[in-house]
This record gives structure tokens, sequence and C-alpha cells, in this order.
């Protein structure tokens, strides 16, 4: 005889999730405070309390945590794809995509730890929804922008942080360098000897001067949820209500930026051995 699957009432899964997420911002570095960043917070509180909804109802069901991870992924594509659409109803529907998109990515791990479900397949989609959500926002972000004022400096910088983001030299060296530590038969032994959770290797990394313009950079008009909704937030108001010429220059600026980046990152790896660094 089967015996009854047991089910977490709401407020106790509400509160593990809490307490999950909280623990997990803080490795990251990104406490959740609200007069250290009132936005992130904000945010925060609203992908916790509509992923708990989903995970909650999604226990009861066959949905696994891959499957929310897929929901993230489409709709990350599809908010992007109407961005571009050059349709007032489909732009709405677009930021409506983006802004909620969060919640999936906020519930899938919780539920695949819930139903016992955890994989590196998992990890590794989610990352990679990750990566398909920022190409389509600036594929949608430039597009847009290029049907409001038709001109075609938009599609052609568009197409070029496209390329700049994908063969950026640091990250194709990582990547590379991934690859022959897979190729090794002892891999588990030489990832455990990286440690990267190990809070002494970001302690003891030092970094260069360089590191830390282009971090500042990163962390200035970022991919993160805080800048992201606030572009879309601009968006919609320049499609229904006024005109907002400065749009512009925040595209300019993400392509600066991104440009930037993918010289210093090839100054580093090529001149100062950045990869190879201990």
């Amino acid at each position: 005889m089967k015996q009854n699957k047991k089910y977490l009432k709401f407020s106790k899964l509400r509160s593990m999730h809490y307490k999950r997420q909280i623990k997990s911002t803080k490795s990251l570095g990104a406490e959740m405070n609200f007069f250290l960043s009132p936005y992130t917070y904000i945010k925060s509180i609203y992908n916790i309390e509509t992923s708990a909804i989903i995970i909650f109802f999604s226990q009861f069901t066959r949905i696994t945590g891959n499957n929310l991870t897929s929901v993230y992924i489409v709709l990350g594509l599809l908010g992007g794809l109407f961005l571009a659409s050059n349709n007032k109803n489909l732009i709405l529907l677009g930021a409506l995509f983006i802004f909620t998109k969060s919640s999936f990515d906020w519930a899938d791990g919780h539920l695949a730890k819930i139903k016992k479900q955890t994989s590196d397949l998992g990890k590794l989609l989610d990352n990679w929804g990750a990566h398909i959500g920022s190409y389509s926002f600036f594929c949608g972000f430039g597009i847009y922008l290029f049907n409001r004022e038709n001109q075609q400096i938009f599609l052609i910088l568009t197409l070029l942080i496209i390329f700049l983001k994908a063969v950026d030299l640091k990250n194709y060296g990582y990547q590379l360098a991934m690859q022959d530590i897979y190729q090794e038969k002892n891999k588990k032994n030489i990832l455990n000897k990286l440690n990267f959770n190990n809070k002494l290797f970001f302690k003891n990394r030092k970094i260069s001067l360089l590191t830390k313009i282009k971090e500042f950079l990163q962390s200035f008009m970022d991919e993160r949820a805080r800048t992201v909704d606030f572009i879309i937030l601009l968006i919609l108001v320049d499609s229904f209500y006024l005109n907002i010429k400065f749009l512009d220059y925040f595209f300019y600026f993400i392509f600066f930026k991104i440009l930037l980046i993918f010289i210093v990152g090839v100054y580093l790896t090529c001149f100062k051995n950045y990869l190879y660094k201990k």
C-alpha cells in the first residue's frame, strides 16, 4: 500500500523559504537591508512571497523544479521578444513577463529540494536561463529604440553588444579551463581544491585596480533586477504617456560599458595573466 505524501503547510513552507533565501542572499554579499538597498529589499520580499505561493501549489502536482526553470527561461525570452514587437499591448505583456519571471527563478530550487529532485542539470538550466534573459532583454531594448527612433544605429549597437558578450576572451578562458577540468578523471578532487564557496578564497584574492574599475562598472547599470525593472518602467512610461529621450543614452552607456569590460578582459587575460594568478 502506497504511503501518502507529506505536504508542507503554506505557513511552514513560507517560513522555510524566507530562511533559505535570506541565507542565500547573504552568501552573495547582497544582504536584504531596506536602508542599504530599498528596491532590492522590496523586490526580494515580492519574489519570496510569490514564489512561496508557486511552490505551495506545485508540491501537489507533478511539476518539477526544472519545469519552473523552463517557465523562467520562456518568460525571459518572450519578454525581450515582446519589447521588440512595436505593439503597445505586447510591450506591456513583455514588461510583465520580465518583472515576474524572477518569481519562478526563486521557486525552482526550493521546489526541487522539497521534492528531493535537486540536480546539476537544474543548476545549469537556472544559470542558462539568466543568460538567455540577459541577451533577450538587450535585444528587446535595442530594437524597441530602433522602432521608436527609426535609426539603424540601435540595431548595429544591439548586434555589437551580442557579439562582445559572446566573444569575451576572459569568460571564454574560464569556459576552456572548466572544460579541461571536466575532462580529468579526478575532476571532483580538483573542484574541491578550488573551494569557491570558501570565504577565505575571496577574502585573500588579490584584486587589481583595473579589476576594481571593472567591478564598479558592472555594478552600475548592471543586469540585476533593480536596473532592468527601472528601464522597463521607463519603457512603459515612454510607450503610454510621454517621450523619454534619455532612454537612448541608457542604451549608449550599456554599450560602452560592455565594450570597456571586453577591452579590460582582453588586457587582463593577454597582458596580466589574470586567469592563472594564484
